[in-house]
């Protein structure tokens, strides 16, 4: 929040460490057998950057490799190779100059906009742009950017998109070329691929979810203008739990799973209906055991599209986000559902859904925003091996 409140006081920060980064990197050489890793700011140990982790663990080439993952608090998480730093110390700062390749998803140079000679960067970002990003938002809450390239367009960063929807918004944002893009999906959703129906009869026990009831994931977004009286970012939708339960409690179990942005969210108390799963440590999973999802302007949509199952929108602040935040997308006319403005209608759609009819309409979705998912990881990690 300091950052949003403060912006001539970050870009002046910004500035004097990006000088300082530059000076030092005079006397720091570049590792060729060093990778560095850090996904969504050093929060958790996941998302695409953790898939391309696990690809580079199955390869021989990459055997004799120092692998380094940067977390906020690396007591807190384990993994299965490689060691461990701190976000913002200076051991992150320096392995951030000597580390050959650096693999992120939201900014690994936590803004500084870095470009050193000798590094292979990956950039895979954390889902397709529905909202608008990288100081195209309308609010001015988003007074503070990262730095940008100057000049010549960046075709050196591998990056990685679900479609030329995507890659398009992105090459303006990150001013960098077309063809720097690998048309391969995230990483991240490799993994969708994979789970068996023992698999899915695991999580859900292990959430204590009911077997015989259908699930309902529900992904909204976070609302950055949206701030409470500790400087948290908060979400609070419309909806009166007790209805949703009394409506549709006998045939399905509701997941909430709050964006990771968000500090506080519904005071949910879980039981046998609700449960929030907004700490559970894979999305994957949950989308897995999910048989419809909900969302609002979540890129969840894309990838919960690859499953290809029903999915609703419900969109009760539309007009104030549109305002807000901006989107790149036309609801209405793109997402394979009706854009519900009150949880009654979306209750209503919820249970008239015709699953066979709802599902196409998803696949045919999918074919459109995310077609190439399957092969992510691979793909990138060979690309890596081609600039070593």
């Amino acid at each position: 929040m300091f950052m949003k409140t403060h912006p001539a006081i970050i870009m002046k920060l910004w500035a004097i460490g990006r000088s300082l980064m530059y000076m030092w990197s005079k006397f720091v050489s570049v590792q060729k057998k060093t990778i560095l890793f850090c996904s969504l700011g050093g929060r958790n140990f996941s998302d695409s950057p953790r898939a391309i982790y696990e690809e580079i663990c199955k390869r021989k080439e990459f055997d004799d490799w120092k692998i380094i993952w940067a977390f906020v608090n690396p007591d807190c998480i384990n993994i299965p190779r490689g060691e461990k730093v701190k976000v913002d110390s200076i051991p992150f700062f320096k392995a951030l100059l000597y580390s050959r390749v650096l693999v992120g998803n939201s900014g690994i140079d936590r803004g500084l906009g870095l470009k050193l000679k000798g590094h292979v960067r990956v950039e895979t970002w954390h889902g397709a742009p529905f909202k608008k990003i990288g100081g195209e938002e309308h609010t001015a809450t988003f007074a503070v950017k990262p730095a940008k390239y100057k000049g010549e367009l960046d075709n050196d960063t591998i990056r990685c998109a679900q479609s030329s929807y995507d890659r398009d918004i992105y090459a303006r944002v990150f001013h960098a070329t077309k063809d720097s893009f690998l048309m391969c999906d995230l990483p991240r959703n490799d993994e969708l691929f994979t789970y068996s129906n023992s698999k899915i009869e695991e999580i859900k026990r292990s959430l204590k979810i009911d077997c015989s009831k259908k699930v309902i994931l529900y992904t909204p977004t976070y609302r950055e203008y949206l701030i409470n009286d500790h400087h948290q970012t908060y979400m609070a939708p419309p909806i009166d739990l007790s209805k949703w339960e009394k409506t549709l409690g006998r045939e399905f179990v509701l997941l909430i799973r709050t964006h990771y942005a968000v500090a506080a969210a519904l005071a949910i108390k879980d039981n046998n209906f609700v449960k929030n799963v907004s700490d559970y440590s894979s999305l994957n999973d949950l989308y897995a055991i999910s048989d419809m999802m909900i969302s609002d302007y979540s890129s969840t949509f894309l990838d919960f599209s690859i499953l290809k199952r029903p999915m609703f929108c419900f969109a009760y602040d539309l007009s104030e986000y549109e305002e807000k935040r901006g989107l790149y997308i036309d609801l209405a006319a793109e997402l394979p559902c009706s854009i519900d403005l009150n949880e009654d209608d979306l209750l209503k759609h919820i249970q008239e859904v015709d699953i066979n009819d709802a599902s196409k309409k998803t696949a045919t979705f999918n074919a459109k925003y995310a077609p190439y998912a399957g092969h992510a990881s691979e793909a990138v990690v060979d690309k890596i091996l081609t600039r070593l």
